[in-house]
């Protein structure tokens, strides 16, 4: 039970041109006359040079945005006794997000809660911006063209092509499930639901708990275009054959090992930065409807939680999730430009939940339109002038409301870290579209459709 328990995983991502010119300077010479019989030479005194045009000053530019560095945070905690655990003084706030901090600290019903310790005390090595290559495609491209290795991998070629060669095996040992329906027939069972951004976790029992990049722990599973849904719409294994949909196809792989005091030395280099859930709540049924499932969202009843929380919910309460973790979308069609290791992939569906969903709970209340944040969505947001705009953040993971976008940020609006149940308002006093986005996780993006 306690290493079926260790396999347990529940779900849960960023650039200036100058110009100058000059100019050509022209010159004339003025040539000497002759005039009956006498001869007058002309003195002609150099043409005083001309000033140079008066050109406006430059108008003064706007400064920069800076944004807040949210992950930076959490790099504030004291040092934990070793990787694997938690550090001795908790913040008063919810810090940290997924992929780009070492601690990442929710709020459950009112309470700090810890949610997930990655990588290694002091120093990780973060590959997971888009701008960069670390996805399982661009790696091997990166290999097999002989370019110099960018600074931010902090490997050289020899690890690179190590790494390279691992994930090739990870590769192959998810591709040789072409289905679903192949994983269960191979002695696989599901042990999740539809994580969105992250696919169905189906879990070989037999794989034991050591890093073996040709046979992982669990392998993803998902499919295009597809719908969220519960437990029992979604099927599982039954005598070696799936009961639900057809269509879901492999996506990644998800490695659980031994927990040790340390952190695993197992992928080439250092950007794989394993993780460790603390503080989950599983076992949970979710054949449940959908006003169910809010209220419970409402009330802190699900991912990392208090045990009180979770009694109450019906679901085992596990203070730690006893093995470290790692995710690899090491799919062509599926690759991960957030990072071949990174925690979500925004190409994988569910993602955003279906229209029912997501527009749950969208209403007037209090004089604001409710516009709650869930699985990684802001949904669909249609305001008028002068209506405020409330922002919940129902997910398990902290958000940000921010204006702008990743790469042009603006200052007009800045939640700061929203965790679990905590609402932000905005108010906008003109018509038209506003854009903005998560700091924590840029793929978050919407539009505001604000009207007279």
């Amino acid at each position: 039970m306690i290493r079926r328990l260790a396999f347990a995983l529940l779900a849960f991502i960023l650039l200036a041109a100058a110009c100058s010119s000059a100019g050509d300077d022209n010159a004339g010479a003025n040539e000497p006359g002759d005039s009956d019989n006498t001869t007058e030479t002309a003195a002609t005194e150099a043409p005083e040079p001309e000033a140079p045009a008066e050109t406006e000053p430059p108008a003064p530019t706007e400064p920069a945005v800076t944004l807040p560095d949210y992950s930076d945070e959490a790099a504030a905690l004291p040092i934990a006794p070793d990787d694997r655990s938690l550090p001795p003084e908790e913040p008063e706030l919810p810090i940290g997000s997924y992929g780009f901090s070492r601690y990442v600290y929710s709020t459950s019903n009112g309470e700090i809660v810890p949610t997930l310790v990655e990588g290694p005390r002091g120093r990780q090595v973060r590959c997971q911006q888009s701008a960069q290559d670390c996805s399982y495609t661009e790696l091997k491209a990166l290999l097999d063209s002989g370019d110099p290795i960018p600074d931010y991998l902090e490997m050289d070629r020899e690890t690179l092509a190590e790494l390279v060669s691992q994930l090739d095996r990870v590769n192959a040992a998810v591709l040789s499930y072409d289905s679903i329906d192949d994983a269960c027939a191979a002695g696989f069972t599901r042990s999740t639901n539809q994580n969105a951004n992250m696919g169905i976790h189906m879990i070989d029992q037999s794989a034991g708990n050591d890093f073996n990049p040709d046979q992982p722990q669990m392998v993803l599973f998902a499919k295009a275009d597809a719908e969220r849904l519960n437990s029992s719409q979604l099927g599982r294994c039954v005598d070696g054959r799936w009961t639900g949909e057809d269509g879901f196809q492999p996506v990644g792989a998800v490695f659980n090992i031994e927990l040790t005091e340390e952190h695993p030395d197992a992928f080439a280099g250092q950007i794989d930065n394993w993780h460790i859930h603390y503080n989950t709540c599983i076992g949970r049924s979710e054949d449940i409807s959908d006003e169910e499932r809010a209220q419970r969202s409402a009330e802190g009843a699900r991912g990392s939680t208090t045990l009180e929380q979770c009694q109450s919910a019906g679901g085992l309460f596990l203070p730690i999730i006893p093995s470290w973790m790692m995710h690899a979308y090491v799919v062509e069609d599926f690759d991960a430009q957030s990072g071949v290791f990174s925690m979500f992939n925004p190409s994988i569906w569910p993602i955003v939940e279906t229209d029912a969903l997501r527009q749950r709970g969208v209403n007037d209340t209090e004089g604001a339109l409710d516009a709650p944040i869930t699985n990684f969505d802001y949904g669909n947001i249609n305001a008028t002038v002068g209506e405020p705009v409330r922002f919940s953040n129902s997910d398990d993971v902290p958000h940000t409301v921010t204006a702008g976008s990743q790469i042009d940020p603006s200052d007009a609006f800045d939640s700061g870290v929203l965790g679990t149940g905590q609402s932000y308002d905005v108010t906008f006093d003109e018509p038209g579209d506003y854009q903005l986005f998560c700091v924590l996780h840029p793929d978050m993006t919407a539009t505001v459709s604000v009207s007279e």
